[in-house]
């Protein structure tokens, strides 16, 4: 478990240092960016394979932390290797998800059901791959508002606050397109786990788990959300706006909860093995 732990570590560190890379030199030196977050991903890979052989038959219920950095790189890896528009932020985004899981680690396993059906893995990853897709969604917003308000001086933002029939100019594809991604796999992960709950406790929906409701209020804000937008009742900024704070809410609802308390990394044992291997 120590070495899964210190695996985790060596990703973050390849997270922070792609960042600092990506950051001050720009341009140059892509190559290197592209190797330092690629071993980062590798090693948050094997860390998190580690955690799911050591808690079967159980689920890892608890440890989205680890899991949810990798499945935004993976999701974005065409986006982050070409550098293309928001890709430090998305990096930015990937790293502070890292380092909260590194200093919030939340490493005790509570006793849950055996995962003895093919809907417990469903639910499980469908939920982590919904909220990375609102989390990059949040992040596209957040690239068109700063191109709103970087463009407002020659009148481009006024022209795109006036036809409220072009939504996300520019990122308005991806933002909208993580967007229903999201929406797309949170629901099945409602329903999966709906389907999982009746087969463990004989009732699709446990009421007082607080988890459960968390993850209604998130899958009813979507819901508003993409029906305001297919209705084109809102302008871009508006729609960008409810975008940014639908990830927030993500965030507090359901990344939140799988946090622990804070902790200092125990490198020790990461350092025995760097004596040993040198």
């Amino acid at each position: 478990m120590f070495f899964i732990r210190d695996l985790f570590y060596i990703a973050a560190f390849f997270y922070l240092l792609s960042l600092g890379i990506g950051i001050l030199c720009r341009g140059k030196l892509i190559l290197f960016f592209r190797c330092l977050l690629f071993i980062g991903l590798f090693a948050n890979l094997l860390s998190i394979t580690g955690r799911y052989y050591f808690s079967w038959p159980l689920m890892p219920m608890y440890q989205v932390p680890f899991f949810l950095p990798l499945v935004i790189g993976v999701l974005l890896f065409k986006t982050i290797w070409h550098k293309q528009a928001g890709c430090m932020l998305l990096v930015c985004a990937l790293c502070l998800l890292s380092m909260a899981a590194v200093f919030f680690p939340n490493d005790f396993y509570l006793p849950f059901l055996e995962s003895r059906t093919f809907f417990s893995h469903l639910f499980f990853w469908a939920g982590i791959v919904g909220q990375a897709c609102f989390i990059i969604a949040g992040a596209h917003a957040l690239v068109h508002i700063r191109l709103c308000r970087t463009n407002s001086g020659n009148g481009q933002a006024q022209k795109l606050e006036k036809s409220k029939n072009r939504v996300f100019p520019g990122n308005r594809t991806r933002t909208s397109r993580w967007v229903v991604w999201g929406f797309a796999f949170w629901t099945i992960s409602m329903f999966s786990g709906e389907i999982w709950s009746y087969l463990g406790w004989g009732s699709p929906v446990v009421w007082d788990n607080a988890a459960i409701l968390t993850a209604m209020a998130t899958w009813f804000y979507y819901t508003c959300f993409l029906h305001l937008h297919l209705q084109k009742m809102w302008n871009s900024q508006r729609q960008a706006y409810a975008a940014v704070f639908g990830a927030v809410l993500t965030l507090i609802f359901n990344f939140y909860p799988d946090l622990g308390k804070f902790k200092f990394p125990d490198l020790n044992h990461l350092f025995q093995f760097l004596r040993t291997i040198l």
